[in-house]
């Protein structure tokens, strides 16, 4: 007899039905997690709730998305420190450099996860080496011998003292002829300097951006590559024709649009590249989170060169109207976690090359409040 499928089973040769292959909860949703444990866990806690059939499914979604976002980031730890396995000091490192995770699992303690490494700048010597100055280096007596005076010297023995003559240091050279050609003085003065968890330092510099010796330079425009603004002309100044063709051809080639960025080579500049980017002005609900994907943009495209150094000037805070307080917090927020989110960048050293002593004191400020860990 010929059996016939029809409704949930199939007909059998003796007229009954047999059972069709189940399908779970879990599989119907799309997620790994099991969603009837979900939903029996649901009605165990929440007995006096009545509870939907999306809840569970809900439930388990969130589960796995957290568990998927924190094993990421706990396999890349993992990477960096050379390890094949993931223990729980790699989760804390993930858990802990994350913002949201860190706030989301900020009561909660990872057995043999350790602490973050973090020490004051309070506790740390300014130089190897150095020793506590002592009572004697202060020019202060000790309680237990008290300094005698001396004795005058008799005329005699002032007689048998030999003369010494002090050297007379010879004037230090000042015309450009007696530096040399190609030679000329420091173009930058490290005014604050701070190292981050992963290892990246970022350094507030005084001095000309084309002065600069780093693999890339960013140069703050606008859709058109327009080189204007005192950044813009000393690019243009010292990278002459060649430099200018490259950025007509980019212009030709690429668009720029708001916090966009594009790479051309850096001719006759200290540097290989230079990255033009469309920063945003000041003004808007989105004025911050633009200047925050902007800043994001140069870097990750500073990870395609594989660019271990890089010279960011005030970007948004000249003419575009951004205030210097928050332009400074918001890209130091940015680069801090960008780092910690990418985890394997290329990116070593970060330059912030400024010209006037008010943001050059404002970087400094802001620098010294970053957290290490953020």
């Amino acid at each position: 007899m010929s059996s016939k499928g029809g409704g949930r089973g199939v007909h059998s040769g003796r007229g009954g039905k047999t059972r069709g292959k189940s399908t779970s909860r879990s599989a119907k949703a799309g997620v790994l997690f099991p969603v009837g444990r979900m939903d029996r866990y649901l009605r165990k806690s929440t007995h006096r709730y009545r509870i939907g059939s999306g809840a569970p499914v809900y439930l388990a979604a969130v589960i796995e998305y957290l568990t998927a976002e924190i094993l990421e980031l706990a396999g890349n730890a993992a990477r960096d420190n050379r390890k094949a396995r993931v223990t729980p000091r790699h989760i804390l490192l993930a858990v802990a450099n994350d913002e949201e995770l860190h706030h989301l699992l900020k009561n909660v303690t990872i057995a043999s996860g350790g602490v973050l490494p973090q020490i004051h700048p309070e506790l740390l010597t300014k130089k190897r080496g150095t020793k506590a100055k002592s009572v004697f280096d202060l020019g202060q007596a000790s309680p237990k011998s008290p300094v005698l005076p001396k004795k005058p010297k008799t005329p005699a023995e002032k007689k048998q003292l030999p003369v010494v003559k002090k050297p007379v240091p010879k004037k230090a050279a000042s015309s450009p002829a007696a530096l040399g050609k190609g030679k000329s003085a420091s173009a930058k003065s490290i005014l604050g300097e701070k190292k981050l968890f992963l290892g990246q330092k970022l350094t507030v510099v005084k001095g000309d951006l084309t002065e600069i010796t780093a693999d890339a330079l960013v140069h703050p425009t606008n859709s058109t590559y327009a080189m204007a603004g005192e950044v813009g002309s000393a690019l243009e100044k010292v990278g002459g024709k060649s430099y200018v063709e490259e950025v007509v051809k980019l212009r030709g080639a690429q668009s720029l649009d708001t916090c966009g960025a594009a790479i051309c080579p850096a001719h006759n500049l200290p540097a290989k590249y230079v990255i033009h980017v469309n920063s945003p002005s000041w003004g808007g609900a989105g004025a911050i989170s633009n200047l925050e994907k902007c800043i994001k943009n140069c870097l990750a495209l500073a990870d395609e060169k594989k660019i271990t150094s890089i010279a960011i000037p005030s970007v948004s805070s000249g003419r575009a109207g951004f205030p210097k307080q928050t332009a400074a917090e918001t890209i130091l927020r940015t680069i801090s976690h960008y780092f910690v989110s990418v985890m394997a960048s290329s990116l070593k050293q970060i330059y912030f090359v400024l010209y006037d002593q008010e943001s050059v004191d404002v970087y400094v400020t802001e620098l010294n409040r970053l957290e290490p860990d953020q």
